[in-house]
């Protein structure tokens, strides 16, 4: 199991360095053609549109895996270590209760709501389903971390003398 979620993780984080390259040099494509070229591409904003969706996405979905999302633990460092991983637990139960609703359900009626009738980008005519997609990806990816998340916090021990933070923290994905 750690070798797959390894292999996710490492898909992700290829998956992002692609599409950061793509919207460099999109973005980079149309400073180009509109100031030197005096012909600014009608396209490359769209693109760059749909790229900063995905990017914001799943990168959000990194940003969960390797702990760099925004937290504020102030409460729970005063906490006693076993209520300091009952707080994050029910942390990521919320996350994955939320992604469940939100992201994966909501997000497939996003798409399903844009497929009948299709619904097109202005200047690509490219399907909107496609873009909206990133919702439940981004969804399911969150709901399994959060899984994977709890199942750790449910398997380590109880006499750590230090703090949940402080091991989440340390915590290398690969």
């Amino acid at each position: 199991m750690n070798k797959f979620i390894k292999g996710i993780d490492l898909l992700i984080e290829k998956l992002l360095m692609v599409l950061m390259a793509l919207i460099v040099i999109t973005v980079s494509w149309q400073v180009f053609s509109r100031y030197l070229l005096q012909a600014p591409s009608s396209t490359s904003e769209e693109i760059a549109r749909f790229l900063l969706i995905w990017i914001s996405m799943i990168g959000s979905v990194y940003c969960y895996r390797t702990k760099a999302h925004l937290g504020l633990n102030i409460f729970t460092n005063k906490l006693a270590p076993k209520q300091q991983k009952k707080a994050e637990f029910f942390s990521h139960f919320a996350v994955f209760i939320f992604s469940a609703l939100v992201l994966v359900i909501g997000g497939c009626k996003l798409v399903n709501l844009s497929y009948h009738p299709v619904q097109v980008s202005p200047a690509l005519n490219f399907p909107m389903g496609l873009i909206y997609l990133a919702l439940p990806i981004s969804g399911l990816l969150l709901c399994f971390y959060a899984v994977v998340e709890c199942v750790e916090l449910v398997g380590a021990s109880d006499d750590n003398t230090r703090s949940i933070n402080e091991i989440s923290l340390n915590k290398e994905i690969r």
